[in-house]
């Protein structure tokens, strides 16, 4: 049974994370934990000694009806719920490195599901100090079979071949193709590493050369040969750490739609 925490705030933004999430993992044999987390940010409502108690009767209302539709919608899926008055970021954290989940999947509001990963959201919080295998759902994106995979990787791809398990998973259970990027220079033989932890799958392997730029190389890539799905490693000095450094490109060109699955090593 795959375990997903899907952390909540009501939006269609998250609203529309959960609703992939059962996509991707389909529902039979699926558990998904809802969490919210609420709290107050002004000093004023901190003077209201009731604001705490109607914030949590709303919560547990709108966690009520939104449990209610889903599990009417999707009978199969197991639900569970937890409400907490905990800062977002160290809260899904804490959640999702109990080890009980298997992803976290979180929705990203705005156009495009990068620039809200690195701008220093809730979400590019929770990738940076997880250890959990997160996916980052655009806002609106709709779930379209994964007939391809972009794996994208740097020249030093990963030091344990586990990391890539959940990415095994998620492909052999859609039977996507894997793409693996190499974003570089000039080509180079240790991207081979890659290939060979999930040399089963098939995969294929392209290369991008030229400008530099990280993001935009990924982003144009990604519009000639869109792919439902966009793999990243996180390690100290891999490829997601270039693109953290190039935060200020990223801002400015990448509008992907694309959402990520986003692995630790």
């Amino acid at each position: 049974m795959n375990k997903i925490l899907v952390p909540v705030d009501f939006s269609d933004t998250s609203t529309n994370a959960l609703l992939y999430a059962i996509q991707l993992f389909e529902a039979s044999n699926l558990e998904i934990t809802l969490l919210h987390t609420y709290g107050v940010q002004s000093t004023a409502a901190l003077l209201m000694k009731n604001i705490d108690h109607v914030l949590e009767r709303d919560a547990k209302n709108q966690m009520g009806d939104l449990m209610d539709t889903f599990q009417k919608d999707f009978p199969d899926v197991v639900f569970s719920s937890k409400i907490t008055k905990r800062a977002a970021v160290s809260t899904i954290v804490a959640f999702g490195d109990t080890g009980e989940f298997d992803f976290i999947v979180m929705g990203t509001k705005g156009a495009s599901g990068l620039k809200e990963v690195f701008m220093g959201s809730v979400a590019g919080g929770v990738v940076s100090k997880t250890s959990t295998p997160v996916i980052v759902v655009p806002d609106g994106h709709t779930f379209r079979p994964l007939e391809s995979i972009v794996f994208a990787v740097g020249n030093n791809p990963f030091s344990n071949a586990e990391v890539v398990q959940p990415l095994r998973e998620i492909a052999a259970r859609h039977q996507s193709s894997i793409k693996v990027l190499h974003i570089a220079d000039d080509e180079t033989p240790r991207v081979e590493k890659a290939l060979k932890a999930i040399e089963d799958l098939g995969p294929s392997i392209d290369y991008a050369f030229g400008t530099g730029d990280t993001n935009k190389d990924l982003n144009e890539y990604l519009m000639r040969d869109f792919s439902g799905l966009v793999c990243l490693i996180r390690t100290k000095k891999g490829f997601m750490e270039r693109l953290l450094e190039e935060s200020v490109t990223l801002k400015q060109t990448f509008n992907s739609p694309v959402p990520l699955l986003i692995l630790h090593d």
